[in-house]
């Protein structure tokens, strides 16, 4: 997911994904957050994005045989600070989300986006196979 958001934004996406309410039940499905903490995002901002990813991975229906989640984050450097492989119950991942701290340093989103592409939806990450890909256009 990109871009950013604010508490009305935030709301309103999750307007979408909380299915009047209730758990949004998928296929398997392999869900990576790319994260910007450069230094150009400020700290309250930085707070803003892990409460928006907080509230997305609330709202799915998470676990080895559902929707799996990743996180990578990036400045000039690319960590996977959360493999697909990675803890999938919704404590450990809520958790885990609370503790990314920012790497601070200058921005590399190219880098970001071809980290997810060649190896966060890898085998070797925790991705199946067998999970539906989106079209990329």
């Amino acid at each position: 997911m990109f871009g950013q958001c604010d508490d009305d934004a935030s709301a309103t996406a999750m307007g979408s994904l909380s299915c009047a309410g209730t758990l949004c039940r998928t296929r398997p499905t392999e869900l990576v957050f790319i994260i910007d903490s450069s230094r150009s995002v400020r700290p309250h901002e930085f707070e803003k994005i892990k409460v928006f990813v907080s509230r997305v991975i609330e709202a799915l229906d998470v676990g080895p045989n559902a929707t799996r989640v990743g996180v990578v984050n990036y400045a000039s450097a690319v960590r996977s600070e959360l493999p697909l492989q990675g803890p999938q119950s919704k404590a450990a991942l809520l958790q885990a989300v609370r503790s990314i701290q920012p790497l601070s340093t200058g921005t590399m989103t190219g880098l970001a986006i071809q980290f997810a592409i060649s190896r966060a939806f890898s085998a070797a990450e925790g991705g199946r196979g067998s999970a539906p890909n989106f079209k990329k256009s």
